[in-house]
């Protein structure tokens, strides 16, 4: 495939309602994404003065120190702000039926369409792909290694909604079951809702074969795009948020990279030995981000390991 004049094997920083009206019908083999939507955590609504009612309370938050863990970070930012404000995880939060009918018409025919979802918007998410012209195929389970905050159990799994566009096609393997164990990441995260890479590559490589392009239209800090070069298929990634959408480009700059310190939007460079550190050519790929590991030195890991691939910078 000539790839030279097409947009793709990028994260474009803007509204995928907007980006995709430039891309032509039947475009893309595949769409895998993390969709926004609102949250009522077991009680993150309102009352007065904006203030949440329910488990996600700001005062009870700071009463309870494994609430806190999972919610309150130190530096209280953007989004936890927006979270105990609002009960958004973040400002931007289009309808479904604003992006869905946009989206099957960039899909080609026979395509999968994977659409991660919790419980409460799962119904009217499905009401509006189907009437946009999806049909569903699957509703599968993702089984975390964590829980998060509901007076009605504790949420330990997150849906997908999984459907297609025109004809059925079968995925690759036919003897896989609908419920998936990849561990969520705990701890430092790249985005506030990041998905592990693992588990997107698991559906692309059910859903795509190689040369294909996957779509993630709420691509966050690119777990999905990641996972798509990787397995050698193409990808586009728009993320609105454009400290995400810097994060994403950073990730898929450099194959090494350490996930150790991320606060007020910066990941420090961090490594063992100091000396090596001081020897490295730390020639960043992104202003914001200074963890990318320089090409020189992810060669001599390459040379360590017995690799010979070249490595380029998107």
């Amino acid at each position: 495939m000539n790839t030279a004049d097409k947009k793709i094997d990028c994260i474009i920083n803007g509204d995928c309602r907007d980006i995709l009206k430039n891309y032509p019908d039947n475009f893309f083999d595949c769409v895998i994404s993390d969709v926004p939507y609102l949250i009522i955590s077991g009680g993150a609504t309102t009352g007065r003065e904006g203030v949440p009612t329910g488990i996600l309370n700001k005062d009870r938050l700071r009463q309870s120190s494994d609430l806190k863990k999972k919610w309150i970070k130190e530096d209280e930012d953007i989004d936890n702000i927006t979270l105990l404000t609002t009960g958004k995880l973040f400002e931007n939060i289009p309808k479904f039926e604003e992006w869905l009918p946009e989206v099957y018409r960039v899909t080609k025919d026979g395509s999968h369409i994977y659409l991660m979802i919790n419980g409460r918007n799962l119904k009217e998410l499905q009401k509006k792909a189907e009437s946009a012209g999806f049909k569903f195929l699957n509703l599968l389970v993702w089984v975390k290694n964590n829980a998060t905050p509901n007076r009605y159990y504790m949420q330990k799994c997150e849906f997908i909604l999984f459907l297609r566009k025109g004809f059925a096609k079968n995925i690759n393997d036919m003897g896989e079951t609908n419920v998936f164990n990849p561990p969520n990441i705990i701890g430092n995260k790249f985005h506030p809702t990041e998905k592990p890479v693992e588990l997107m590559k698991h559906f692309i490589k059910q859903s795509t074969r190689k040369e294909d392009i996957v779509l993630d239209m709420f691509c966050g800090s690119g777990s999905t795009c990641v996972g798509t070069k990787e397995l050698g298929r193409h990808f586009v990634g728009i993320e609105i948020e454009k400290r995400y959408a810097d994060i994403a480009k950073s990730r898929l700059a450099s194959p090494y990279f350490v996930r150790e310190e991320l606060k007020n939007g910066q990941i420090n460079l961090f490594e063992q030995n100091l000396e090596t550190a001081k020897n490295l050519i730390t020639e960043p790929t992104s202003e914001l981000f200074q963890n990318i590991v320089p090409i020189q030195r992810q060669k001599e890991i390459q040379e360590e390991k017995g690799e010979t691939n070249d490595i380029k910078c998107i």
